[in-house]
């Protein structure tokens, strides 16, 4: 197999495993988009519209329109900044915070037991094959790359 197509074939898989834990527990009444949006809050509370949609690497208008969709299913909140009163930013609300709990944890479990798959001895050189292929992914991503 080339090598290009074993990373799509590890994205597609990975995308499918993503979306079947969405599908199949924690995000059954949100899309997958909504899904990642509500992790990233998760993991970066207080953060803007713009910022989100620059960590994300999506447009700012699609972005906002999926945070509106949260905000009015009560998982997420807009609030002034408490050092800008012009900026606005986002948090998970008590429902927000229980749902990110749960899909964080039902991601950690999932990919526990997939690395688990792996012989012991070759776990280390996947993990720092990952972290290589993240990087390079990282790198190649430029602003002029996605709109903003």
């Amino acid at each position: 197999m080339r090598q290009a197509e074993l990373l799509r074939e590890n994205t597609r898989e990975l995308e499918m495993n993503l979306s079947s834990i969405n599908r199949n527990s924690c995000c059954c009444s949100i899309s997958d988009a909504q899904c990642f949006v509500l992790v990233e809050i998760g993991r970066n509370g207080g953060i803007s519209v713009k910022e989100l949609a620059d960590n994300l690497r999506l447009d700012k208008s699609g972005i906002s329109r999926t945070v509106d969709e949260l905000v009015r299913k009560g998982l997420v909140k807009r609030q002034q900044s408490k050092t800008d009163r012009r900026y606005v930013v986002l948090d998970l609300t008590n429902k927000g915070t229980a749902r990110f709990n749960k899909i964080e944890n039902e991601m950690d479990q999932r990919f526990t037991e997939i690395l688990k798959r792996i012989p012991r001895d070759k776990r280390r050189q996947v993990i720092e094959g990952l972290e290589l292929y993240n990087a390079a992914l990282e790198s190649s991503m430029s602003e002029e790359d996605f709109d903003l």
